[in-house]
Order: C-alpha cells, then structure tokens, then sequence
C-alpha cells in the first residue's frame, strides 16, 4: 500500500481540519470544541466505535477501527489541550479564544491522527487486527495530566503497543527524531515556606530574617546539580518565582520558593526530593527558622521501548530514506505525560521536525510558533504504516 500516495491525497483537507483546530484552542480540561470537531470527523470517516466524555474534562475521545482479519491491537494518541497564550501569528486560521492558542502543536497531532485514521479506515479490510484512537485531553495539565485518567478509563485495555508523535521545532522539516530509552524528563514542582519572625529592620537581632535564610537555601540546593549528582546525568533545578517580605523596614517573616525539578530516572528524582528536604532542615536549623517543602510529583520520565523504537525507525526509513530520519542523541528535560502510556505497554514517541530554512525559528510555548502544516500528510502516512505493519508483525 502506498502511505505517502493516500497521504497527499488528503492533504488539503489535513490543512483544512488543522487550521480549524487551530482557530478554536481551549485550555486543559475545557477541550469542547476541539472534541467536537474531533467526533465530527470521525463521523464522517464511517467510524462507528466510538467512546466520549472521557478523561480529565470529560472530553477526551477513544475510537476503534476493526479490521477485517484476526490480530494485534495497536493504540495511535493525539493530546488536543491549547495554552494560556496570546496568539502573535500571522496565520488567518489565528486563534478566536482570545488569550489561548495552540502553541504546542496539538492541533497538529489531533490532525495527524485523524488522517491517519482516514487512511486506516479506507484499507480496514485489509487489516490485521484492529487500530485504537486516543484524543486526550489535559496534556499541559501538570502535575496530573490527563494521560492517567485515560488509561483508568480503558485507553490501554487491550493494547498491544502504542504509538506518538511531537512536532519539534530543533529537527529539520520532515524529519522523524527516535530514540531508544529516556526521551524527556520527570517533571516535578516544589513549593518551600521558610518562616522566621518580624522585627524593625533597624533591630534585626529581635527577629529572625526569612529572606536571609532563603537566599542561602536557593543558592544551596543549585550544589544539589553540581555536587551530588554526576556531570553525565542530565538534571535541572530551577526556581521559577521568590515572595518575601512586606514592607522596606521590616524584617522578613516569610519567604515563599516555588520550582521545578526535571530528571530521567527514578533514583535520581528520589536523590532530588531528598536533598531539598534535608538542605532545607539544615539551614532553617542555622538561622532559626521553621521550613516546610511540599514536593509533588508530576509526570514520570518518558521511556521508549528499544523494540518498538527499532520499528518505528524502520518503518520511517521505508516510507520516506534516510535522509528524513536521524537519532536523537540525547534526552530533552521537558516533558509530556505520554510517558504514563509507556510505563503500562510498549511503544515509542517519535519527534517530527517542523525548522525550515530561511525561515524565523519559534520554539513551543512561543506565541509566534506555528508550524508549516504541509508536515501533517507524512505524520499521518507514518503513523498509518506504524498501525498497519504492527498488527501484521511477530513484534
């Protein structure tokens, strides 16, 4: 079957869905419209199977496709959520919920994944086994996500394998990104309350002065990266906003820290964790202050199966060479709750380069970023190959 021949048959109307998507973006847990859009399409495709009211929201999406012939059950995810972001495009599918926009990419995936769904449905008689469709909601959703509440509510029963893509800013237009292994990162967020007592600042013996002790503890736990993890291991500490103090002439009461911690394995976030505790006990034992450190965990490391990498990468190789397909070599520290998918079934999450020569680079989070959808026919052509090879596959 040629994929890359059904692929730039539906082009258009890829571009079409997207730029629709596009204009109606909508923040985590109130996917709505984009849901609707979504049942829409899969109603015109013949898709009968198909779940809603799903996930964080209630909007979430899961579809079927059975083939005709006995056989593997492979799972396809699109996340469809949108940030709390002006839109600065010049685009005329520009946003229409002023103060969000889909400055991720998600448009992009949900129209991927329809595409993709497209072609599957249109060659159903010749499949082997059947094709599972995940419109999640919630992505941006940190430190929940909505990944979690899709697999509780069946996303993964039966699934032999699951399959993703992120359009990526870093890669070369059309060129497929894998890696085996740690991909991106756990993504945890903290919040310390050092407490010290009032006084005039002219009397600073009779108080206990919060903003000194928590200068020194964000200065501290920066030695937590240099000196008690190893140089090779990727690993950031970052505090995002400091609150302190009330007023010029007075000693500081409270002094209020709130970060984020990004890592790639389990016994380094656990390291993580507990050198901020006992850096924090130890300096409030110095000063004379009480601390308090609320750690939550967000999203788990995202680790790709090798098998299943080693598939896709082959897969990508057939359809488009190798000019269009690299290897990451290293991880990324941003992170996306995918990674929850693959911690139940194997499965790989593949980058998809969207930089253009000549062209301003934007990268995600950016108010200017929108890729060139002429990427969304070879994302859906792709994924239909992944879907169709993998149910018919021993893997």
């Amino acid at each position: 079957m040629n994929y890359i021949e059904f692929g730039e048959k539906i082009s258009d109307h890829l571009r079409s869905l997207r730029a629709e998507l596009h204009s109606n973006p909508e923040p985590s847990t109130f996917e709505e419209i984009t849901s609707q859009i979504i049942l829409k399409e899969l109603k015109n495709i013949g898709i009968t199977d198909i779940q809603t009211g799903l996930g964080n929201g209630k909007h979430g999406i899961i579809a079927n496709i059975a083939g005709g012939l006995p056989g593997k059950k492979v799972a396809l995810r699109a996340d469809m959520d949108a940030l709390a972001i002006e839109e600065e495009t010049d685009l005329e599918c520009t946003s229409k919920n002023k103060g969000y926009m889909h400055a991720c990419g998600h448009d992009n995936h949900v129209a991927m994944v329809l595409g993709a769904a497209n072609i599957i449905y249109q060659n159903k008689d010749k499949l082997k086994g059947s094709v599972r469709l995940i419109f999640q909601p919630a992505e941006e959703l940190s430190p929940e996500g909505g990944a979690k509440s899709m697999i509780l509510e069946g996303a993964l029963k039966d699934v032999d394998a699951i399959f993703g893509f992120h359009v990526w800013p870093e890669l070369p237009f059309g060129v497929m990104g894998f890696k085996e292994g740690p991909l991106m990162a756990a993504s945890d967020h903290f919040y310390v309350n050092i407490k010290g007592k009032a006084s005039h600042a002219a009397g600073p013996e009779n108080g206990v002065d919060a903003i000194v002790a928590g200068c020194e503890y964000v200065g501290a736990i920066q030695h937590i990266v240099s000196r008690n993890i190893s140089a090779i291991d990727n690993v950031v500490i970052t505090v995002g906003t400091i609150n302190a103090g009330t007023r010029y002439n007075i000693v500081a009461e409270d002094f209020k820290v709130e970060g984020t911690c990004r890592t790639l394995s389990p016994e380094i976030r656990d390291l993580v964790e507990n050198r901020l505790k006992e850096i924090l006990e130890g300096i409030c034992k110095v000063y004379g202050c009480k601390g308090e450190l609320d750690y939550q965990r967000g999203y788990i490391p995202l680790i790709n199966d090798s098998e299943m990498t080693k598939y896709a990468k082959k897969v990508a190789l057939d359809l488009f060479g190798e000019k269009y397909v690299q290897d990451v070599k290293e991880p990324v520290l941003k992170a996306e709750d995918f990674g929850f998918y693959l911690a139940e079934k194997p499965g790989s999450f593949i980058w998809l380069g969207t930089a253009e020569q000549d062209k301003d680079y934007w990268p995600l989070h950016n108010s200017h970023f929108s890729p060139n959808d002429e990427v969304l026919y070879r994302g859906s052509a792709m994924l239909a190959k992944l879907a169709f090879e993998f149910t018919e596959s021993n893997k």
